[in-house]
């Protein structure tokens, strides 16, 4: 835990911060939003308590684990001792979502109920946490942006002053928690088919990362250049296209092979307008493309690659558009 983020008080001798208080109240919102559609749903109590139960220690591992993943030098220089002190702070997103997941799979098993169904009751309390996580990184000192340059916007909520530099920088993190409700709102407005509701969550959220991590200035994972989070979010992308892909592969609707051919392709030709934005930001190409308009190219590549994905991911496979 960064040691310049004051404790509000200590339990067992070890410092809580408003960031945690915070984490723990998001995280008791989204548990109480997925027992509250569960029920809606009908899924057994047996399978939701499970669920919920092992959701918490797995995503915790999963979090940390996927943290040492894309932190492996650090943690190779301090010590993998370090893995075990979680009060010093060190979480992947992306690895909370997997380690949930994982909950999910053994709960259902165990308790004999379809594992689609309990990821999709997961995804829409899911993205509300998330979302109010997000939000708590006011406390944190994380999820900030670029310096402000415009006058107008040097205020919360457009940025965040850091004293210790005497500047603005872009609060990112309001971003990423209007981003995550939105999806959350989507998520809610109807029933889908089974696992069609999980996946449309993963799609939407990992699309928005992909714009939203590039835009983040703080101590975010990278291997070498390339951001942890963004190059994990164009895999579950392509993860899910693939999937569907191999429904489509078997399914009995044969859905004309040019609609697939052209979703695969306009991902890839997006996925590379976005890398070769991110060099520009780093000044190797495109030295003349001003930063607000790489980033607005960049999220409508993003949204391409969204609307693109979105048929190959539905359980029914390919539609019309």
């Amino acid at each position: 835990m960064d040691a310049s983020i004051p404790a509000v008080f200590s339990l067992f001798g070890l410092p809580v911060t408003a960031y945690a208080l915070c984490l723990v109240v998001s995280l008791g919102i989204g548990l109480f939003c997925f027992f509250v559609i569960g029920r809606k749903n009908a899924i057994h109590q047996d399978a939701l308590w499970r669920t919920a139960l092992l959701s918490l220690p797995l995503g915790l591992i999963g979090a940390r684990l996927f943290h040492f993943l894309g932190n492996y030098f650090y943690y190779e220089e301090v010590g993998f001792d370090a893995l075990l002190r979680l009060w010093d702070g060190g979480f992947a997103l992306w690895g909370a979502v997997g380690g949930v997941a994982l909950a999910a799979w053994i709960a259902g098993k165990g308790s004999r109920v379809p594992v689609s169904s309990l990821l999709d009751t997961l995804a829409g309390p899911g993205a509300v946490a998330i979302g109010l996580a997000r939000f708590a990184e006011y406390f944190s000192g994380e999820g900030l942006g670029p310096y402000v340059e415009t006058e107008f916007f040097c205020r919360f909520p457009f940025a965040v002053y850091r004293a210790d530099y005497e500047v603005w920088n872009w609060a990112v993190f309001v971003l990423e928690g209007l981003a995550a409700l939105m999806i959350a709102g989507i998520l809610f407005r109807k029933k889908r088919p089974a696992g069609d509701t999980a996946r449309l969550f993963l799609l939407l959220y990992a699309a928005c990362q992909i714009t939203l991590e590039s835009l983040r200035r703080d101590h975010c994972l990278r291997w070498l250049f390339v951001r942890v989070s963004q190059l994990t979010a164009l895999i579950v992308i392509l993860g899910l296209m693939l999937s569907g892909t191999i429904r489509w592969i078997k399914s009995k609707e044969k859905t004309p092979l040019a609609k697939i051919v052209l979703s695969w392709l306009a991902v890839a030709l997006c996925a590379g307008i976005i890398v070769a934005i991110e060099f520009s930001f780093d000044g190797k190409i495109l030295r003349d493309l001003p930063v607000w308009a790489g980033y607005l190219i960049m999220a409508c590549c993003c949204a391409v690659i969204g609307r693109a994905a979105y048929p190959l991911i539905q359980d029914e496979g390919p539609q019309d558009a």
